[in-house]
């Protein structure tokens, strides 16, 4: 092959991507969404609190476990949206916002509330500790969200722990909209309304144990 086919081929080929590449177009981008606030509503720490309370740890089922977000699809069937993405790990998601809506709930009363992996040092004298497990936190569009978690009030004292309250909670929230912003709003009233059964058991407890 001579020169100038050579330079034929070449520019065929190069026109040939060209409206390849046309017809493709660019892949979408991803949209990211955290289900807490990205600054803190309530003081998470303080000095000096007479109880301080610690959220977690949480498990999360596995397919749940991933950063896109998980929908339904039907009784059994499930969707990975693939470029609707959580910000950070679903977990964690979930305690950040706990601890923020524990903090705005009990805000007042000498109450601290931690993430369970905090190190800050805080003199108190009850410690509560929060643990829980989900076993199912997804909906569908336009529809609702249903959450379903075990959890525990455990208390701390003098190197003892015991079990105050164990409990199933089932949330269901309904879905304002049909695209993920209302999804994800909708996830996070779910986990609201946990935090709420949370801190009125909470403060249930710290009540029967106050002097009367």
């Amino acid at each position: 092959m001579n020169m100038r086919n050579r330079i034929v081929c070449l520019l065929s080929s190069i026109g040939i991507i060209t409206v390849l590449g046309g017809c493709f177009g660019t892949s979408p981008s991803s949209r990211f969404y955290t289900l807490a606030p990205l600054e803190s509503r309530g003081i998470s720490a303080a000095k000096g609190v007479d109880v301080i309370v610690k959220v977690g740890p949480v498990s999360i089922p596995s397919y749940l476990d991933r950063r896109q977000i998980v929908t339904r699809n039907g009784r059994n069937g499930i969707e990975i949206a693939e470029f609707e993405r959580w910000g950070g790990n679903l977990d964690d998601e979930i305690i950040r916002l706990l601890v923020n809506d524990l903090s705005d709930l009990l805000v007042g009363k000498g109450i601290s509330v931690v993430p369970w992996r905090s190190t800050e040092l805080i003199d108190a004298k009850t410690v509560y500790r929060i643990p829980f497990s989900i076993d199912r936190f997804d909906g569908m569009l336009d529809e609702t969200v249903v959450l379903n978690a075990a959890w525990a009030l455990i208390i701390k004292k003098d190197n003892q722990e015991n079990i105050l309250i164990a409990r199933e909670s089932t949330i269901r929230e309904k879905v304002g909209g049909k695209d993920y912003d209302a999804m994800v709003a909708a996830m996070g009233k779910a986990v609201e309304r946990l935090g709420k059964e949370m801190a009125d058991s909470l403060l249930a407890d710290l009540e029967e144990k106050s002097p009367k």
